[in-house]
């Protein structure tokens, strides 16, 4: 029934909730894998950073964020994968999913954004709206 589990994450506490929620679901169901996705927002930027090497730092910040995730599926012993992308979280995931016939997608209810209490549940939401299959929203 769930046999690939896309588990999206974004190192908040819901997304860790998310996270345990979808390791059990997988090891009841047997579930083939389970792919954690993390997706950084496109943030426009007024100038160009000259001094830093951006694409690195965010690439540190991500393998850095997705640690305790990759920690967590080692220990449960179910075979994962994990995948990172830029642009928008609702849509990337939803469509990531889509693309790659996931069986379920588990999501944090609330996450990390850049002002939390305007856009409380805004890819959580977004996810369910474009997402061919289930979506199940952890609190």
């Amino acid at each position: 029934m769930y046999n690939k589990i896309l588990i999206a994450f974004d190192g908040s506490p819901s997304s860790a909730r998310a996270l345990m929620h979808g390791v059990e679901l997988a090891k009841t169901f047997e579930s083939e894998r389970v792919t954690i996705v993390h997706v950084n927002k496109n943030l426009p930027m007024q100038e160009p950073v000259m001094t830093i090497n951006l694409d690195e730092l965010i690439e540190e910040e991500d393998k850095e964020l997705l640690l305790p995730a990759v920690k967590y599926l080692s220990d449960s012993g179910i075979h994962y994968e994990t995948h990172t992308f830029q642009g928008d979280p609702g849509h990337v995931i939803a469509s990531y999913a889509n693309e790659n016939g996931f069986d379920a997608i588990i999501i944090g209810s609330t996450g990390k954004g850049l002002i939390k209490e305007a856009l409380l549940g805004s890819v959580s939401h977004s996810v369910a709206q474009l997402a061919d299959c289930p979506v199940i929203i952890v609190k």
